[in-house]
């Protein structure tokens, strides 16, 4: 992995990069790619192997607490852990810098194309997977924080923001009536949690009805046995790339247990203030999910529907894939890269 630093403090994030395209001499688009809870950067690897024959590079950073990554601080920790929503609300904040910092430094040192004055070529996309969303979003909606010049940058080429499976805690929405997933379950041990969680999120899933936008149509519990989890299509190589389950139960469950406030106007600023959409006139805002994801997934993606049609209709492009699981970038990369890309046309 190679890595960059993102503040005078010598922070650093971990990333691993598809490179400069084929297709560099006709342009190409840059998508910074974040991922999610128990999962690392490598869980991209069969879309970065296809990413360069698409006219895309592609960059999945790993977040703090992962490998190759500067682990969080204490102080860090001690705000997720207190009553105090200004001090979670600065933790997140400090993560968006992080990760707008990296974008902005990446494409100094890489001199990638700028977006074409239409937005249609160029320019660069972030992208948050799973619990990735929320720093996804976290990175536009304080991209406003960053000095003048990257400021500028980001006002300039930035043409995407795509929340890819995101679970309602990934846009501070509340728990659905019944939901369940194995980090929620009290009965299990820490252990039982980080080991059926893999299996879990990465399977399919039937549920009923989802035109009907009805909770009562999903599933929450019991997989398909349509088609095997997706983590049992992995080497036991690439499980140990991809899956990282510790911060699971550690930073990332503080942070998912108690900063739902913060996370929640992040996701409302990035996705529909006015006058963040101004200062981002080429940004396009995009929901992604499959329509076999776990029941967390598709209770946000109705969340934002309503949140959508609640701002008048129009602000996100959304996009259920027929089909697909929690794990399409790795089940079936070549749909997710085209979807990714339709996101920004």
């Amino acid at each position: 992995m190679r890595e960059l630093v993102v503040d005078d403090e010598g922070t650093k994030l971990a990333y691993i990069d598809s490179d400069v395209p084929s297709t560099a001499e006709q342009g190409y688009i840059t998508i910074f790619a974040i991922h999610g809870a128990a999962f690392t950067s490598h869980v991209f690897d069969r879309v970065m192997d296809i990413a360069p024959q698409h006219g895309v590079r592609f960059v999945a950073i790993n977040r703090r607490d992962y490998p190759g990554s500067s682990p969080l601080s204490r102080s860090d920790l001690e705000a997720l852990s207190s009553e105090s929503a200004d001090a979670k609300a600065a933790f997140l904040r400090a993560r968006g810098v992080e990760f707008a910092t990296f974008i902005c430094r990446f494409a100094a040192q890489h001199n990638i194309p700028a977006a074409s004055p239409v937005g249609k070529s160029g320019g660069f996309a972030v992208l948050g997977w799973s619990l990735g969303c929320a720093f996804a979003h976290a990175t536009v909606s304080h991209f406003d924080t960053l000095p003048a010049g990257p400021k500028e940058y980001f006002s300039q080429n930035l043409r995407g923001l795509i929340l890819f499976e995101p679970p309602t805690v990934a846009i501070g929405a509340p728990h659905p009536p019944g939901a369940w997933s194995p980090h929620i379950d009290t009965t299990l041990t820490p252990p039982q949690r980080a080991g059926l969680f893999t299996h879990w999120v990465s399977a399919y899933f039937a549920h009923g009805a989802l035109h009907t936008r009805d909770p009562a149509v999903l599933e929450h519990v019991v997989p398909a046995p349509s088609r095997p989890p997706s983590v049992y299509g992995m080497s036991a190589a690439e499980r140990a790339r991809a899956a990282y389950p510790a911060p699971a139960q550690a930073s990332d469950m503080r942070f998912m247990r108690g900063a739902a406030g913060a996370i929640r106007a992040s996701y409302r600023r990035a996705c529909f203030d006015a006058g963040v959409r101004a200062a981002l006139p080429k940004m396009r805002v995009a929901l992604v999910v499959g329509d076999a994801t776990t029941a967390l997934c598709l209770s946000a993606y109705f969340a934002v529907q309503d949140d959508d049609d609640e701002a008048g209709g129009g602000r996100v492009v959304f996009k259920l894939l027929r089909d697909t699981n929690h794990f399409v970038q790795w089940d079936e990369p070549e749909l997710a890269l085209q979807t990714f890309l339709a996101c920004l046309d």
